[in-house]
Order: structure tokens, then C-alpha cells, then sequence
């Protein structure tokens, strides 16, 4: 990994020196997804406890249980007759998806064989790794390498923990001007931060209707990587739902005056690191999700919001004594099975830091998602 990280530095450095600085956006995107030596082109993505992060799914099968108990409704408001699609964007190590499958496959049999399961992978070797994985369920499942490969999409969306990993613009107030953070190398060779005036469209435009109050020296993200996404996304889905799974705020709590360095951070090891700029491909980075946005960028897209909320609430809603029970059966209340369970839903793990977020198109009639008959925030995403 170290020579990889060596090679990929090396590759950015030519970049700069033949065509000036990249912004950092760019930067962020070679280091995660350069296809040869970038964080997440490798074959092995290190996840778990001895990782560099954990997800839930790694944390406990019943966070893929819950998901497939929601997954249900859907199937049941929308889609009476088969085949049924669940289509999941940044699949990982596939472990969310044969979680899923296990529990439609053990529980709702009925349901399982309509069920078509495709993962979203366009870089090779990890479609190599998924394959592998899903042998035994190989009937239900299948990898296309883009989502414009399933046409007039009707179904469920998943993506878990995606928009974090996309790659950001980061900006930076001064003199009462937000300038863009770019990378440059200086004389001794290394990868350095470097100033300019925000230029591009819509990142101007962003700025000028969000971000005007912030005071000088504030330092912060803006993912409009995502809005590209979801437009595309749109152009293909016909019907169904969107699930998304994520740590971030609303746009209020996003740049709120306390959160003044951002959100972007290095994980390696289990640990936060700023020492991204040179280790690139070696350290995964991530900005928290403006929810705010994702509501927005979906409406305008032609989605309908359902409902907004934090993990705790929203895994609370999904029959979750009979889901425990059905994973796990009577649990030892000193059982480490059931650490992994607090973990997904006590604030001091991943129920408040992290959120969820439903959005649905040309689904009719009224209905009440059992995701958030706990609590619904949606329009703490209005502001």
C-alpha cells in the first residue's frame, strides 16, 4: 500500500506540474478512485476492526435485517406483483446485500423470488471481490457497472455511507471572500494547499445563497459532486424508492458558526488523520452530508421527500424485539452479539451521528413509512 501511495503521489505531482494547481475536489477524487492505485480501486477495502472504519453492516447483521424489514413496506406500497429490484450503490465488502438476501431468503420466501439484486460497481476488481462473495446467492444477484445499464428502474435505491466518500470542494473565507482550496507542490516537492478565487458556476452560486453570513477564516464543504449525481440517477429511475444511510446535519447544523474547520477528515486505522495530502490511496477521507441538499437536489429531480431521521429512530421503527430475535434469537444481556446492536442505536455510536433519509417517485396514495413512526425530521431540512 505504501508503494501504491507513492506511485499515486507521484502520478498527481506530473498532473500539477503539467497543467498548475487542482483544486482540492480533484485531488480528493484521485486519491479515492484513481483506477489503479486509489483508495477504493483496491482489491481489498479495509473495513471492520481491524480497518480503517467500521459500517454498520460490519458492526452487526441485524442493521441488514432492519433494512430488509423497511424494504418490505416498500415491496408492499408499490410493487404487489414481481420481480421486485433492489439496487444498492457502494456495496463495500457486500455484506448490507447478503444480509438483505439472507433474511428475504430465510423469512419471506414468497418475496425472495421475485427479488433482483444489483450492485452498482464500475471498477473491476472490486466486481471480482463481489462475485465471489455472492456464490451462493448468485440466482438473486448480479453487478452492472453503471446504473444507466437498467433501464426505466423500478424499485428500491440503497446507498450506505456513499455521499460521503464523493469528492468536495472545500472553501475558505477571508478578506470577506470565499476562495477554493486548491493543491499545489512547492520547492521540496511536497503536496501543499494553495488559494484561489472561487470561479465555477454553481459553486459561486452556492455560496452566494447559503454561505454570505459566515464570518472571515471559516473553512468548510460543498458537495456538488452529489447534485451531478442525483440528476443522473433520476434520468433513469421510474419508480420506486430511495434509501440513503449517512453521518451528516441539516444545512443549518452543517455551518453552524461552531463548525468553523468543516467536517473533511482521514481515516486510517481506525484513527483521524489530517495527513491526507501526501499518503494519497493510502487514508480514506470524508466530508459529513448535507441532508438539506440531498432533500433539495431530489425534489428538484422529481423525488417526493418521505422522511428524515436519525439511525436510532428510524432501525426503532422496524419490528426490531422480533428482528433481534429472528438474527439472533434470545440474547445473553452480556452477549457481545448485543454490543454490536447498542452500537447501532445508542448516541454514543452510530443512532444520532448518523442519519437517514427516504425519498420516493410516482408513488401513489398516502402511506406511513415504519421507519419513521419514531420520529420524522424531515422539515428540520427546510432551513
Amino acid at each position: 500500500m505504501i508503494n501504491n501511495s507513492r506511485a499515486l503521489r507521484e502520478i498527481i505531482i506530473k498532473k500539477i506540474e503539467n497543467e498548475g494547481p487542482i483544486s482540492f475536489k480533484d485531488f480528493m477524487a484521485l486519491a479515492l478512485y484513481e483506477e489503479k492505485y486509489g483508495y477504493y480501486s483496491q482489491s481489498e477495502i479495509r473495513i471492520g476492526k481491524d480497518g480503517d472504519f467500521v459500517t454498520a453492516p460490519h458492526t452487526s447483521k441485524l442493521f441488514g435485517y432492519l433494512i430488509a424489514v423497511q424494504i418490505r413496506q416498500f415491496f408492499d406500497i408499490g410493487f404487489d406483483k414481481g420481480p421486485f429490484q433492489i439496487c444498492e450503490f457502494g456495496a463495500g465488502t457486500g455484506m448490507l446485500a447478503k444480509d438483505i438476501l439472507e433474511y428475504f431468503k430465510k423469512f419471506l420466501p414468497e418475496y425472495y423470488k421475485d427479488l433482483e439484486y444489483k450492485v452498482v460497481e464500475p471498477l473491476p476488481v472490486r466486481q471480482e471481490v463481489l462475485s465471489e462473495v455472492f456464490e451462493d446467492v448468485k440466482e438473486r444477484f448480479s453487478l452492472v457497472k453503471d446504473f444507466s445499464q437498467l433501464e426505466n428502474f423500478k424499485g428500491v435505491i440503497i446507498a450506505n455511507e456513499l455521499f460521503d466518500a464523493f469528492p468536495v470542494h472545500v472553501i475558505e473565507k477571508s478578506d470577506d471572500i470565499f476562495h477554493e482550496i486548491f493543491v499545489d507542490v512547492d520547492s521540496s516537492g511536497n503536496l501543499v494547499e494553495s488559494f484561489r478565487e472561487v470561479t465555477e458556476p454553481q459553486l459561486k452560486s452556492y455560496i452566494e445563497r447559503h454561505l454570505g453570513h459566515l464570518p472571515n477564516g471559516y473553512r468548510t464543504e460543498i458537495n456538488l459532486e452529489l447534485k451531478k449525481w442525483i440528476e443522473k440517477l433520476a434520468t433513469n429511475f421510474e419508480k420506486g424508492f430511495f434509501l440513503t444511510i449517512d453521518y451528516g446535519y441539516s444545512r443549518q447544523e452543517y455551518y453552524a458558526d461552531y463548525r468553523n474547520r468543516g467536517t473533511l477528515l482521514g481515516y486510517t486505522r481506525q484513527k483521524i488523520t489530517e495527513e491526507f495530502l501526501n499518503f494519497p490511496g493510502l487514508i480514506d477521507m470524508t466530508a459529513h452530508v448535507n441532508f438539506s441538499d440531498v432533500k433539495e437536489w431530489f425534489e428538484e429531480a422529481g423525488f417526493r421527500s418521505e422522511g428524515y431521521t436519525p439511525q436510532w429512530a428510524f432501525l426503532g421503527g422496524l419490528d426490531i424485539e422480533d428482528t433481534v430475535e429472528k438474527a439472533f434469537g434470545r440474547l445473553d444481556p452480556f452477549s457481545p452479539v448485543l454490543a454490536g446492536v447498542k452500537s447501532l442505536i445508542f448516541p454514543q455510536g452510530m443512532g444520532e451521528s448518523h442519519k437517514v433519509f427516504v425519498a420516493s417517485k410516482e408513488m401513489d396514495g398516502n402511506f406511513e413509512l415504519k421507519g419513521f413512526a419514531m420520529k420524522n425530521d424531515i422539515e428540520r431540512l427546510a432551513h
